[in-house]
């Protein structure tokens, strides 16, 4: 049976906070030697207030080695723009735990996704409510990889389904296109190549 030969490659978009009504290009990545792979994007809010319009977040892929006139939308993620929830975390939750408290679970419900929003943008994480303790906590489905302190979690976070990228892309990029999203956002899109088969 074939084996194949995988590569978590750095970041396309790296976890990062984007500014209002901006619009973020990542480097292409030459995708000429891999046999094709995923691409995954994560979207987390940083403010409670509506934003306007939806941040569209675009996977686009090019058939030529070089040059910025050949790049075709492979996907497009477009977020949430209501006003979310936002909810103070209380004290340090240490990682490796999966309980979060807080003053307040006022509009947070069993399933929702969340971001958890860190001082150090790149120790934020996104994660998915379990159960709730009214005005006391929230249990995740999975325990936090970071320590968070002086967090905050928001509601409307958003993990899109992974993308297969075929084998003929040249190279791949991601856009984050929030020109019409009036509040800071986090985005992150990871990749993960094919290299071969044994």
């Amino acid at each position: 049976m074939a084996t194949f030969t995988k590569t978590v490659q750095t970041a396309l978009l790296a976890i990062q906070s984007v500014a209002a009504s901006s619009v973020v290009i990542s480097s292409a990545f030459d995708m000429s030697a891999k046999l094709g792979g995923i691409v995954s994007a994560r979207f987390g809010r940083r403010a409670v207030t509506a934003a306007g319009a939806g941040v569209n977040i675009r996977i686009e892929v090019s058939r030529a080695t070089s040059g910025d006139n050949t790049w075709f939308p492979l996907a497009i993620f477009t977020s949430a723009f209501a006003a979310c929830e936002g909810e103070a975390v209380s004290g340090t939750v240490s990682a490796g735990t999966n309980i979060i408290t807080v003053a307040s679970t006022t509009n947070l419900t069993i399933g929702d996704l969340i971001f958890i929003d860190n001082s150090s943008i790149a120790n934020s994480e996104w994660g998915r409510i379990k159960s709730i303790v009214a005005s006391t906590s929230v249990t995740l489905e999975d325990n936090l990889v970071n320590a968070q302190t002086g967090s905050t979690i928001y509601d409307l976070a958003e993990i899109y389904a992974p993308v297969s990228i075929p084998e003929g892309v040249m190279r791949i990029r991601a856009v984050s296109d929030g020109s019409l999203f009036t509040q800071a956002h986090a985005v992150e899109v990871a990749l993960m190549t094919i290299d071969g088969i044994a």
